[in-house]
């Protein structure tokens, strides 16, 4: 109808518009998702060729900026919208939270204690025994690391410091 194509011609038949089509529609999808989410779109990979790699990559990222780092973003939202106001007679700003040292220290620690260990795997020592010693000491300090953070878990999230108002029924 809209004179795309001639009469007869099959849309399956069209290779290089179907390619411009799909890459188009992906490039929406794209800055769609970086909108909303702060990442590529996923499920490109039935139109890009790297797509499925980008998939696992993208859904990373995601992961660590939805935990980790988007909680201004919602407290940008909810002054935008009106969910908070600002009262002026509060000295003390709500966004401004002290973070203790466990959270630069300990994500440190088990990064060197993983990579430590994984060094230890690579480089083995002179007998299997000290190989097994070193592997043992930097796998349980990365485990141990790590089971510490999930128990604090809670604190590394960076949630929203800004409180809703009452929704009025």
């Amino acid at each position: 109808r809209l004179g795309v194509l001639h009469v007869g011609q099959r849309i399956e038949e069209q290779a290089d518009f179907e390619k411009i089509y799909k890459n188009a529609w992906a490039d929406n999808a794209n800055a769609c998702a970086k909108q909303y989410a702060g990442t590529g779109a996923l499920k490109t990979d039935y139109t890009r060729q790297w797509g499925l790699i980008m998939d696992g990559w993208n859904s990373l990222i995601r992961y660590y900026k939805n935990n980790f780092s988007d909680g201004f973003r919602q407290d940008a939202i909810d002054l935008f919208l009106g969910n908070y106001s600002v009262d002026e007679v509060e000295p003390a700003s709500p966004l401004h939270v002290k973070k203790d040292w466990k959270f630069l220290a300990l994500p440190i620690i088990m990064v060197v204690a993983f990579s430590m260990c994984i060094i230890c795997l690579l480089m083995a020592g002179d007998t299997w025994t000290e190989t097994l010693a070193y592997v043992l000491f930097w796998g349980s300090a990365s485990f141990g690391t790590f089971a510490i953070i999930l128990y604090n878990g809670k604190d590394f999230v960076d949630a929203p410091k800004l409180v809703q108002k009452e929704k009025i029924d």
